[in-house]
This record gives structure tokens, C-alpha cells and sequence, in this order.
């Protein structure tokens, strides 16, 4: 169905009957009962965009996003950027991953998608997996990544607990699929101890991104699997209350529901909910006063920064700046009473990947900036906020690759994960001077360092 010479038609219409009613005399079945309309609509959509690439143009939204960039290189000598010049190192390569986390000591752990928990340490990857790690195979094919996040409490020098979020099939129905946080120790390089807090329906494995509060509870994004609905779209997953889809969840580190939650007393609903109406939430993380932060991805344009707040509704699918997969003519409405607006708003989109809040003190004017990595574009942004208000967006790397996960290293760095497993080192240049600082910061606006 990528060749110029289709028989029966290539506009929407006809490839969406060619799908669904099939031609059987030619060969081609229909799947008129097997895919929904919003799937063979998102099926069309699909086919347009590689027909496009097919015949030598771009890949445009749909397909990008999903694909990434093509290429991925690393700047070799000092990136300029408006605040902060820097070197960009490789610590260590790993298999296609996800999350990490540092320990105590130097040591750091990163996931592998397919299921591996890695250590390295000080500098070197240990050559074997932490052995017994709890993360089974999955049948569904959309949970191409079995283990996701990692995450140490916030007292692990104490009490040594680890925090795992993973895929896992659902029992009785072997192709039913849900998230799993679950906690354990390693001890000589091996899983030990291992509970599991909380299992959640899902069917899609690009979020469960984890994030702990001063307060000790855990926060966990989960994410919507529809590019649209067909329905009313306030009856849509995310906007419902006693489903988990779509929301950001808070739990105890024991996984019991903590007794101020917003809705624990609303009848049916799910209690461990503290925010709602999110499509992918692919990063979370905290700042020094103590708010949490989101990126989340949009379809088809839309990607948010947002400021998670108790109890309130982010609007998807009932909002968005994005557009449907299925270019139907149907307006996309992006306000509404009661949901609430990102604070910065990406277009065209970047499919946002990972999120960190800069708490160090090598780059002493990126302090208390959102660092948010991008999937489709492989850039990195720097985003200051002034409140609820986006005040200077810079764009500090370009085309390294897919960025899954950001940190704040214990050395004062900032590291970045990509999904295909380098975890870079943002390592800063020679001291700006006094003088360029100044002039930086009139351009910018932000104040100068001393």
C-alpha cells in the first residue's frame, strides 16, 4: 500500500475501504472486524506519512514521532550556549534504555527495556546484570519496553530500598497488560526482598515515570493509549476518575494509598490518583520548593510542560494544542472551565522526553532551570519559568539523540539517558568571563551569578 499505483484510490477514503472492507478478489482481506475506526483512521494515517517517505519527501508528524531522529552525533568540542558553555562526555553505553539513578558512592543503575538492571561504577559498566530482577515477559506487542524507571528512596542509605516500574501481562487474560512498581535490594549484585506495591492497568509502556516528594510519598505517570476518541471525550479514559489511564498517581513507599489524596473519599473512584487528564507523561520531577513538574506528550503537536497541582484536570482529550492522527476536520478545542493550560506549550512538536529540575553548582546560572530532553528532534531545551509563565526557552543541544531520562548528578552535572543507552555528561568549559556573563544576562534577562 506504499506503491503510486493503487487500484482502488489514494486518498483517505478509499485506503480506509480498502482496509476495512478488503478486496478479496485481489488478495486483500478485510479487517473491517478486527480494528476499530480510530484504529484504521490511525492506520490511514500511518500509510500517508511512509507513502510521503516512500517517494523521497519528508517524514512529516505522525511518523517522526514515533520514529526519532535518523542520525544522532555528539558535539566533539565546547557547546556556547547563552548562560553556560560545556563538553558533552559518554559515561557509558548500555542497551536500548529507559531510566537511572544514582547510588550512594559513585555507582549508578540504569534500565535496559528488555529487562536488564546495569550498574556502573565510578566511570565503568559492570559486565554482568544485577541478577533476578523481577520483570517477566510481556505478549502485547505495544509494550516494547518491559522495564522502565528506577528510582532509590529517599532514605535508601537507611534502608537500601529500590524502586522498579515494569510491564507485565495480567492473569487470567494472557494478552490483558499492566504497570508494576514494585521495591527490593541488591545485595553481591543480586535482587533480594523484592515487593510489589501497586499493579495498574495499562497499554502502553511510555510512561511510568517515577518521582518522590520531600514528604516521602511516590508520584507515577501513566499513559493514555488513543490518539483520539470517538466517544464524548470527557468520557474519555483520562477524564474518568475509577480508571488509572491517563493520570499521575501518589502512593506511599509501602504502595498504600495516602489518606489525602484528592479523591480517596470520592465513591469509585481510583484512590491513588492525585492529577488527571494526561495523555503521555513521559518526565517528572521536583523542584527545591517542593512543586512538581511534567512533560507530557501531545498528538500530533501539543507536548506540555506542566505544573502538577492537587486534584486538578490537565484536559486531555477534552483539550489540547495538538491535532488528530486521523485528519478528520474536527476543530481541536485547547481551553476549557476547570482544566487547566501547560505552562509552556511546544510547536511544532518535539515529542518531549525526559524532564530535570537543575539543582547543581557547576552551572551556577542554569540553577533552578527545567532541563527537558526531546524523542523526535533530539535536542535538549532549557526552560526558565517565572510562576506559571514560560519567560526564555533556549535550545542547548541539537540531534544527539532520543533523550529518555535527565538528571542532576551528585557531582553537580547534568546527565542525560538517550533510548538507544549512552548516558552523557554535561562537564562545564572554561569559566565564562564576567564580562560575556553580564552581557549574556541582558540578552536573556536572568540575573548575573556572582
Amino acid at each position: 500500500m506504499l506503491s503510486d499505483n493503487l487500484l482502488h484510490g489514494d486518498d483517505d477514503q478509499s485506503l480506509a475501504r480498502s482496509i476495512r472492507d478488503g478486496y478479496p478478489a485481489g488478495g486483500m482481506p478485510a479487517f473491517g472486524g478486527a480494528l476499530s475506526g480510530a484504529e484504521t483512521g490511525e492506520l490511514v494515517a500511518f500509510l500517508r506519512e511512509r507513502r510521503v517517505a516512500a517517494a523521497g519527501g519528508l517524514v512529516t508528524e505522525a511518523i517522526a514521532k514515533m520514529i526519532g531522529p535518523q542520525t544522532a552525533s555528539l558535539p566533539t568540542g565546547v557547546v556556547r550556549t547563552d548562560v553556560a558553555d560545556f563538553t558533552v562526555e559518554t559515561v557509558a553505553q548500555v542497551g536500548p534504555a529507559f531510566g537511572f539513578a544514582f547510588l550512594p558512592g559513585g555507582k549508578i543503575l540504569i534500565t535496559e527495556t528488555g529487562g536488564a538492571l546495569r550498574v556502573v561504577d565510578k566511570g565503568h559498566l559492570t559486565p554482568r546484570a544485577v541478577q533476578g530482577t523481577p520483570v517477566p515477559g510481556v505478549l502485547n506487542d505495544a509494550f516494547r519496553r518491559r522495564l522502565m524507571d528506577v528510582s532509590l528512596h529517599p532514605d535508601y542509605r537507611r534502608n537500601g530500598w529500590i524502586y522498579l516500574t515494569y510491564a507485565a501481562n495480567v492473569p487470567p487474560v494472557p494478552r490483558e497488560t499492566a504497570v508494576t512498581v514494585a521495591r527490593g535490594r541488591i545485595n553481591a549484585g543480586r535482587w533480594e526482598d523484592n515487593q510489589v506495591l501497586l499493579t495498574f492497568r495499562s497499554e502502553l509502556s511510555s510512561s511510568a515515570r517515577m518521582a518522590w516528594d520531600s514528604q516521602g510519598y511516590l508520584y507515577v505517570g501513566t499513559s493514555d493509549s488513543i490518539n483520539f476518541w470517538e466517544g464524548p471525550l470527557d468520557k474519555a479514559p483520562p477524564q474518568i476518575l475509577a480508571d488509572p489511564v491517563g493520570k499521575i498517581l501518589r502512593l506511599t513507599d509501602e504502595g498504600k494509598v495516602p489518606p489525602d489524596n484528592p479523591f480517596v473519599d470520592r465513591p469509585g473512584a481510583y484512590p491513588y490518583i492525585w492529577t488527571y487528564g494526561h495523555r503521555v507523561p513521559v518526565g517528572l520531577a521536583f523542584d527545591r520548593k517542593g512543586e512538581l513538574w511534567e512533560t507530557e506528550n501531545g498528538p500530533r503537536g501539543g507536548d506540555e510542560i506542566n505544573h502538577i497541582r492537587r486534584g486538578r484536570n490537565y484536559g486531555w482529550p477534552v483539550i489540547t494544542w495538538g491535532h488528530r492522527y486521523d485528519d478528520r476536520p474536527v476543530p481541536a478545542h485547547t481551553e476549557a472551565e476547570g482544566m487547566e493550560q501547560p505552562v509552556a506549550n511546544f510547536e511544532p512538536s518535539p515529542a518531549l522526553g525526559g524532564l530535570a529540575v537543575y539543582t547543581g553548582e557547576a552551572f551556577p546560572l542554569w540553577k533552578d532551570n527545567l532541563f527537558a530532553g526531546s524523542l523526535k528532534r533530539g535536542d535538549l531545551f532549557r526552560v526558565v519559568v517565572d510562576g506559571d509563565r514560560e519567560v526564555l526557552r533556549e535550545t542547548v543541544l541539537h540531534a544527539i539523540g532520543r533523550i529518555r531520562d535527565i538528571n542532576t548528578g551528585p557531582d553537580g552535572l547534568l546527565y542525560l539517558l538517550t533510548d538507544s543507552g549512552s548516558l552523557l555528561r554535561l562537564r562545564p568549559a572554561k569559566p565564562v568571563p564576567v564580562q560575556a556573563r553580564e552581557a549574556r544576562a541582558r540578552r536573556t534577562g536572568e540575573p548575573v551569578s556572582p
